[in-house]
This record gives C-alpha cells, structure tokens and sequence, in this order.
C-alpha cells in the first residue's frame, strides 16, 4: 500500500514538473535575428540539432534567420547586419567571430534576454528605443562584459583577448573579470586585457 501511496506521489510530481515546464516553454518565445544586408565572406556555423550531431557551416544571405546557439563568422572584406524585431540591431566588421549566445522574449513581462559573445573582431550594437526594465542584453568578451538598455556602442576584440569599447550615446555598464563594474557613457572609451584592470581609452 505505501509502494502504490510512493508511486503515485512520484506520478503526480512528475506531472507537475511537465506543466510547468511547458508553462514556461508558452512564456518564453526565441527570438530570432534577420541578416538584413551581408558584403563579402560571411558564414554562419550552426549548432548541433535535429539529429545533427556535428556543426554545419552555411554562407549567410539577406533574408536568413539566425537562432540562438549560431556562431557567425566573417572574412577579411566581410561585413554583416543582422536585426530583431525587438529593435536591436548588431552590425559585424571585418575578422570577427560573434556567437549569439541565447536571444528569447518573456511574453508575460515583456522583457528581452539577448546574450552574444565576442571572441575576435568588431561589432556595433544599436537599440532604437529603450528596453523594459526586466529586460538583458549583454555582450560578453575575454576581458570584459557590456551590459545595456538603449545605447548604441562600439566593442573591438583582439586575438589576444584584449578589448576595447566606445559608447557612441547612452549608458554601457561594463563588468570586468574582478567584479567591479564601470558606468561608460557616451564618448567615453575603455580598454581591458583578460587578466589586468581596465583603463580609460585615449
């Protein structure tokens, strides 16, 4: 009789569990980016999934859509601009390897969750208009990580990790690998390695 009470305890938390898993699925929506222009050799390296066990490489074309989990690379002359609906635009230079780390949108607080990491080359990250407070978007290098609202700046990685930032207008919150954080804005510039303090940017 307690093997059945045991066993019909685990069932109905097994079943709770499944709910709210797919509460949460309905809640959360992905959010997905449109290559709105590309010039040069751009590719984009996708992830696993689908049965697919290994990554593929696919050459990236206006119109395509770009999911969370994808890496993108450009060549020497490549250049990509990618767009979500929610008004973020990221703009990607020469040499650089950017990866969309997660991008989904909370249909109840109406918050965005944007995570990219740079690991080598430039990007320019704009905000048309400023986002809800529960929102995060951030952009993570070996040296440092930007967190914003409604900006627009500049990050550039070298091989060596080494980073640097410009703030063309509003407020970046850079986080360094110590903990501390600085509050950038516009026209300020800061320049951090992976393992020493950051400095301001002539």
């Amino acid at each position: 009789m307690r093997l059945g009470s045991a066993a019909l305890l685990l069932g109905l938390m097994a079943l709770v569990l499944l709910i709210v898993g797919s509460l949460e699925t309905l809640r959360l929506a992905p959010r997905i980016a449109k290559v709105v222009a590309v010039q040069g050799e751009a590719v984009a390296v996708l992830p696993p999934r689908f049965g697919r066990k290994t990554t593929a490489s696919r050459p990236l074309k206006p119109g395509m859509l770009v999911l969370a989990g994808t890496v993108l690379r450009t060549g020497p002359n490549g250049q990509v601009r990618l767009r979500w609906v929610d008004e973020v635009e990221v703009r990607i230079g020469p040499n650089t390897q950017l990866k969309v780390t997660r991008s989904s949108y909370d249909r109840v607080t109406k918050s965005l969750e944007a995570l990219f990491r740079l690991n080598l080359g430039t990007v320019f990250v704009s905000l048309r208009r400023r986002l809800p407070a529960q929102s995060r978007l951030e952009l993570q290098t070996p040296a440092i990580t930007a967190a914003v609202r409604g900006t627009a700046f500049e990050v550039n990685v070298r091989s060596d990790g080494a980073t640097r930032l410009k703030v063309a207008h509003g407020v970046v919150v850079v986080r360094l690998p110590n903990g501390t954080e600085r509050h950038l804005q516009a026209g300020d510039q800061l320049f951090a390695t992976p393992h020493n303090a950051a400095t301001a940017a002539p």
